[in-house]
């Protein structure tokens, strides 16, 4: 059995068959209430921070937590402040790194979001009041929206999940364009800009995987209840989303995955030396193969969603 075939080589009755396993267990899984408080709770705490410590003139709380899916062990807790600086956001941002051992805080500043993400932000805040003493409020507003979901849904989709993907999507497409730019530069660049172009695409080169990762990391997480761990979590992780799984097909094909291995690579090198010691040749090969794998990929990440939307398409 071939366990590498993406969505687009799957028949509409294998596509089906997955789309129904993965909303069974969708719908089988429980909440859990006590994950949930405290969650709100950690919620509660960061936004009595924000506005004593640093002047902020508005919290909310958007996506998982707020109603708009599961939240499970792992899910991060989105947060959307208002009117801090550029630099006092930056402090709080700090701050909240390390603000929970059990919670990965995504503090966001509001005035600098755009376009679907920032209507996304408004449609789903829940506004944490200044001065408020507790998250009682909190958490039985939560447990509305999520009720409400469900009963329109008949289970909890995979909604946030895609604009979580499309999001990140659009990120790595800006990092690619910016790697194009600057490799279509490179060629006719006097020796010394051809050094400086060297250390802006290598700077570049990493930032495009991290995406990826946060990409396969949160299917990993939501759909696959699978997160590698370990120190070869990196290549785990790629096996694990050129591969099907029960609930799902592959995400990406093995051929992509196979490229992105040699980019990987070139990541742990990039993190344990100097830029300046890496080979010109080396960066614009890996640069290269980034431009020219990215529709590819891009395509199979969009199968990918349009399967988690629409298992008929």
């Amino acid at each position: 059995m071939n366990t590498h075939r993406t969505a687009k080589d799957l028949s509409p009755e294998e596509l089906a068959e997955y789309r129904q396993r993965l909303d069974q267990h969708l719908q089988n899984r429980k909440v859990d209430e006590a994950l949930l408080q405290r969650a709100w709770q950690t919620a509660h705490r960061v936004a009595t921070m924000l506005y004593e410590d640093f002047g902020a003139t508005q919290v909310a709380v958007f996506g998982s937590l707020a109603g708009q899916e599961r939240f499970s062990k792992g899910s991060d807790i989105d947060i959307a402040v208002w009117g801090l600086p550029d630099d006092t956001y930056l402090d709080a941002l700090w701050e909240t790194r390390n603000f929970s051992p059990e919670f990965k805080i995504d503090l966001i500043n509001f005035h600098s979001t755009k376009g679907r993400f920032r209507e996304r932000i408004q449609s789903q805040a829940i506004q944490v009041q200044q001065g408020e003493t507790d998250c009682s409020r909190l958490i039985s507003e939560g447990q509305k929206i999520r009720a409400d979901r469900e009963k329109t849904a008949g289970t909890m989709n995979n909604q946030e999940l895609i604009n979580r993907i499309a999001d990140e999507q659009k990120k790595i497409a800006r990092t690619v364009e910016e790697i194009k730019t600057r490799l279509e530069k490179m060629e006719a660049a006097s020796a010394e800009d051809r050094e400086d172009l060297k250390d802006l695409i290598a700077i570049r080169l990493p930032v495009f995987y991290m995406g990826l990762e946060n990409i396969f990391k949160r299917i990993a997480k939501e759909i696959d209840m699978d997160e590698p761990q370990g120190k070869n979590w990196h290549t785990d992780l790629l096996e694990q989303m050129s591969t099907s799984r029960s609930l799902r097909p592959s995400v990406i094909s093995e051929k992509t995955a196979t490229a992105l291995t040699r980019i990987l690579k070139f990541r742990h090198r990039f993190r344990n030396i100097y830029v300046f010691e890496l080979e010109l040749e080396k960066i614009v090969e890996n640069a290269q193969e980034v431009c020219d794998i990215f529709d590819g990929l891009s395509t199979e990440l969009d199968v990918f969603i349009v399967w988690l939307k629409n298992p008929d398409a």
